[in-house]
């Protein structure tokens, strides 16, 4: 999901772009409440039918569908945003706390985009001190053509 935003006050092009997120966090807790209500009603089932070693095998399943849904949950959080003005360009990779920020000069920076093709994804990047840094890689090929078309008309 890719986001624009111009500030007329400070002259300012910001770009933002996020995954697209498989659920909102509360949503993710309606899930797991309702889910744990479900696996507590067959195991009350399951001790009327005197089928006690199967239990533990539905907590354990339960665990395991908390730590999914919280890592979803912590992989949708991370976004990169691309500031640009008149004179500089600031890229930041941004991961719940911690952040990655590149700076640019606008007339010096060179973004190079290779498409896609049946082997491989696009990549959208940019290079500074000889090392490329990628942009847009948890978003689609579809996407990341906006992006390099929005890049490029600004």
């Amino acid at each position: 999901m890719i986001e624009n935003k111009f500030d007329k006050q400070k002259d300012t092009q910001s770009i933002i772009i996020r995954p697209n997120p498989a659920m909102p966090w509360d949503i993710i807790k309606k899930v797991y409440f309702y889910f744990g209500c479900f696996i507590l009603l067959i195991a009350i089932a399951l001790t009327y039918v005197n089928l006690y070693l199967a239990i533990p095998f539905y907590g354990i399943e339960f665990l395991i569908l908390g730590y999914a849904l919280y890592i979803t949950a912590l992989k949708s959080t991370f976004y990169e945003e691309i500031l640009i003005s008149p004179h500089n360009i600031k890229v930041r990779f941004v991961m719940r706390k911690k952040i990655k920020e590149y700076e640019l000069v606008r007339n010096w920076t060179n973004f190079q985009y290779e498409p896609p093709t049946r082997l491989k994804h696009s990549i959208f990047y940019f290079i500074k001190d000889g090392k490329k840094i990628f942009l847009g890689q948890r978003v689609t090929d579809e996407e990341r053509e906006k992006l390099k078309n929005l890049v490029k008309t600004i």
